[in-house]
């Protein structure tokens, strides 16, 4: 039985490399336009006026109430503050007794559209101020608002 020739060189078939370059050049198409995979939540942009607006002249009460959060700053380089709430409740600095107080005022009848005005002195960090949002919005608060500091 005679042996079959073999092939003494292979021959070597050229890959197609269409598909790669187009796969390649759409992930650097991707990467070059999507810079940043984290969303950037709850970030609101704000634009609150620098005067202190009308002062309480004893006057009769407005007609609108408010659930009022005091945040004032404690301590050096904003490390700490204090919370009070409608103007007897001082809750230190625990955001989430702030919540509950919240929840609590809920309990007790009042309606989610009811306003919370969170009001930090000219010190207060920012920080604060967006936690105490954050606590009003935990405990369903849907018409949150800002004072302008005046201190």
């Amino acid at each position: 039985m005679a042996e079959a020739a073999r092939p003494t060189r292979r021959s070597r078939m050229p890959l197609p490399m269409t598909g790669m370059i187009d796969c390649v050049f759409q992930l650097l198409i991707f990467f070059m336009l999507m810079p940043s995979y984290a969303a950037i939540e709850g970030y609101l942009t704000t634009n609150l006026p620098t005067d202190p607006g009308p002062r309480d002249l004893g006057g009769p009460p407005p007609d609108i109430q408010y659930v009022r959060i005091e945040l004032h700053d404690q301590g050096p380089e904003g490390k700490g503050v204090r919370i009070v709430l409608n103007d007897r409740q001082v809750l230190g600095a625990n955001f989430e007794t702030l919540r509950a107080a919240l929840e609590d005022l809920k309990r007790r009848g009042l309606a989610s559209a009811f306003p919370v005005l969170i009001e930090p002195t000219r010190a207060t960090r920012h920080r604060w101020v967006v936690r105490a949002m954050d606590a009003a919005v935990a405990a369903r608060f849907e018409d949150i608002r800002f004072a302008v500091p005046y201190e």
